[in-house]
């Protein structure tokens, strides 16, 4: 085969498994979902107030100190009896106010633990879980506010002895984001939405989402996305895992391109790390739930590689018109995510352009999110968006 020939199966199948991550995996997983999934919010009969099970809020919070206080108070505003909720929060070696708050909390609802040294999340999860009573936990973080109802609704799947682990839903609030981080968002939860009808919910949100205590490992303290990979260890151990959209929280969007790709970064890192803490659940074994972690999670990692080849391969082809214009079109869509990053609240990028600089912008930092893997770089430590902005 020569060159040329190479050049062009290389061009076209990179941008047809791009297509496929984007496209048509989640159009077959809504076609499933329609055909085989239920409606997981009318499969699970609210509970009465007497027969809601004890509960604890588990957090993990680092320097938190702005939202703290916040958080507290709107946790002591849901609907769920104050005798059944429990909150649990740790302080992984905070240098703000978040330590002061903590202590000044005269609720008997909230245990604090003051950690002197910052480790890292999941090290700061592993130990105040082993401190929780109850048999249901939910997980969340100190920015993520919670709608009064979201806890009941969270907690009536768990009727069902299948069902491991329960998501809500997480809405991100855009008080002059620039980033385009929004729409995807929606596009993101549209999938989840399908994959949870279908039981096998591929990435809980990390801010809001139930689990069986029984279920919960201790990680490894260089865990970086607990969430990801304690969801898909409860699914090879066979448990479903449900999302309910009726249980709703919100968090602030992150307010620049920049703050976004940070995010982005760590996570990247962090998902192939998650794949080889998990990769049995990649077996044609698992069925479906193989079929979702490969087109929503391991092909969607690998899009920046398939652009970098599907870009090199285009090089090759310039000597033919038919592939100068696909060139000249990724190469203004560069120019866009340029852009994008250097976009501020008073000069924003144009709201058509966002989902081109996002979706640029996102795979580079997927990207720069492998090498870190590879190379075991990325820190297991976090900062907030706030911070990073």
């Amino acid at each position: 085969m020569s060159i040329s020939s190479l050049a062009v199966l290389f061009f076209w199948a990179c941008w047809a498994s791009i297509a496929g991550t984007y496209i048509l995996f989640p159009l077959m997983l809504a076609a499933f979902a329609k055909h085989r999934g239920v409606r997981t919010e009318s499969h699970a009969e609210d509970l009465t107030t007497e027969n809601l099970p004890d509960i604890t809020m588990v957090v993990a919070a680092f320097n938190e100190g702005s939202v703290l206080q916040a958080k507290l108070e709107n946790t002591w505003k849901i609907d769920y009896p104050a005798d059944k909720l429990h909150i649990v929060i740790g302080s992984d070696g905070s240098a703000d106010a978040t330590s002061e708050i903590l202590s000044s909390c005269q609720d008997s609802r909230l245990i604090s633990y003051l950690f002197k040294e910052r480790r890292g999340k999941i090290s700061v999860l592993n130990d105040l879980m082993v401190q929780v009573k109850t048999e249901i936990v939910v997980m969340s973080d100190a920015n993520t506010m919670f709608a009064k109802d979201s806890l009941r609704k969270l907690v009536r799947h768990f009727q069902n002895p299948n069902v491991g682990c329960v998501s809500g839903e997480l809405s991100l609030e855009q008080k002059g984001g620039v980033s385009g981080e929004g729409l995807y968002w929606k596009y993101e939860s549209w999938i989840k939405r399908n994959e949870g009808r279908l039981g096998f919910l591929i990435g809980c949100n990390g801010g809001i989402f139930a689990i069986r205590k029984a279920l919960y490992e201790r990680l490894p303290a260089s865990t970086i996305v607990e969430d990801f990979v304690l969801t898909l260890r409860i699914l090879e151990k066979g448990f479903q895992v449900r999302f309910e959209p009726e249980a709703k929280a919100t968090e602030p969007a992150c307010t620049s391109a920049r703050a976004e790709m940070i995010r982005k970064i760590r996570i990247g890192a962090g998902g192939w790390q998650a794949v080889r803490l998990t990769a049995s659940l990649l077996h044609p074994r698992y069925g479906m739930r193989a079929f979702a972690f490969w087109g929503h999670k391991v092909l969607r990692w690998l899009v920046p590689v398939f652009c970098l080849v599907a870009l090199a391969a285009n090089v090759a082809l310039l000597s033919s018109s038919v592939y100068q214009a696909p060139f000249g079109l990724q190469l203004l869509g560069a120019a866009v995510a340029i852009w994008a990053y250097r976009a501020t609240e008073r000069r924003p990028l144009p709201g058509l352009l966002r989902p081109i600089g996002y979706f640029y912008l996102m795979n580079y930092a997927l990207g720069c999110g492998l090498i870190r893997y590879i190379f075991g770089t990325q820190k297991v430590t976090w900062d907030r968006a706030a911070q990073i902005g």
